[in-house]
């Protein structure tokens, strides 16, 4: 504006909503239409692992289920990106049951960058355990993509880990060629579910078998997305879904997932997109709010604050101001 200014202060009036921790996820895979989402989820995924101590995994309901990356162990390097769009997938079938809750993408994607494993093949059998009591799910899937030894084909194999027992149990397995490898994701999605204990309806499984396509490159390009997706890379991750779309404009998977990523890359729409380092001192008070009036999933709340029943709402208003130097 052509005037100069030593320092310039800015007052943020923020309305923290502080709900999530205490509930079950949803049973679908919610759209958020705002990148706050992704600074919310990210400090909910820290206060959840400050809080650790405090979970309870035998009060997370039996049948809450997470999906987390799968090791590809390939030589075609192409074929790195795999695992994410496989488990991106499987978690969208597991979903098309009413009797299983799904955790939400953002926030396994968000607690797996908060634990330093966004890459995949760093939650296995071991790791797994952990990340699911932090996210509040029972039940942590995880598996690997591999060459079939001796034929052209990918085999699938994936084990379901348990919050409270901390053991894998459950193999299941599907195979077929690369360029049907979705083949093999569908049987594995039916075993997991014999394995969780659920059982189809006729329109549950119809949908569950409805999300296919036999373009691999449609379906590596689909995975590049949900790679990028899982690392925070919004931007990349609009990209490469809308590139999926593009080589197969029969698969439905990708046009779904730009719907919902779109939101997290948005240009936001207030004042605070227009300042550096304002989003993240917003998502630094939300946090140390956080942690003192929210429990983690299966943990218990401490006394007084929001845990007081008398407490006279469930909004905390926090006036932060940021200064800065020219």
């Amino acid at each position: 504006m052509g005037q100069s200014m030593t320092r310039r202060a800015l007052a943020l009036l923020a309305a923290v909503s502080l709900p999530g921790c205490r509930s079950a996820p949803s049973n679908t895979i919610s759209p958020v239409d705002r990148p706050s989402a992704v600074v919310a989820a990210e400090s909910l995924a820290a206060a959840a692992v400050r809080a650790e101590h405090r979970i309870r995994p035998d009060t997370i309901p039996v049948r809450t289920v997470g999906v987390a990356p799968f090791v590809v162990q390939a030589a075609d390097t192409a074929l790195a990106a795999l695992g994410y769009g496989l488990a991106d997938l499987l978690m969208t079938d597991l979903a098309q049951s009413r009797q299983l809750t799904i955790v939400e993408r953002l926030r396994l994607d968000a607690m797996l960058r908060e634990l330093d494993l966004a890459r995949a093949g760093l939650v296995d059998s071991t790791t797994a355990p952990r990340v699911g009591r932090l996210v509040g799910a029972r039940r942590l899937v995880v598996g690997a993509v591999a060459e079939a030894p001796g034929v052209d084909e990918l085999l699938m194999e994936a084990r379901v880990a348990d919050a409270t027992t901390s053991q894998a149990r459950g193999a299941v397995s599907g195979r077929a060629p690369a360029a049907r490898i979705l083949d093999a994701e569908k049987a594995l999605a039916m075993q997991l579910f014999a394995e969780l204990g659920v059982t189809l309806t006729p329109a549950e499984r119809a949908a569950v078998e409805r999300n296919r396509t036999g373009n691999l490159a449609a379906l590596l390009a689909y995975s590049r997305g949900a790679r990028a997706e899982v690392e925070g890379q919004y931007g990349e991750a609009l990209g490469a879904y809308r590139e999926a779309a593009r080589l197969d404009p029969t698969f439905a998977a990708p046009n779904a997932r730009v719907e919902q990523v779109r939101g997290y890359s948005a240009p936001p729409s207030s004042s605070i997109g227009r300042f550096p380092g304002l989003t993240r001192a917003t998502a630094v008070a939300t946090e140390r709010i956080n942690a003192g009036v929210i429990p983690t999933v299966g943990g218990t709340l401490t006394t007084g604050g929001l845990a007081d029943p008398s407490y006279p709402s469930p909004t905390v208003r926090t006036v932060v101001t940021i200064t800065t130097i020219p």
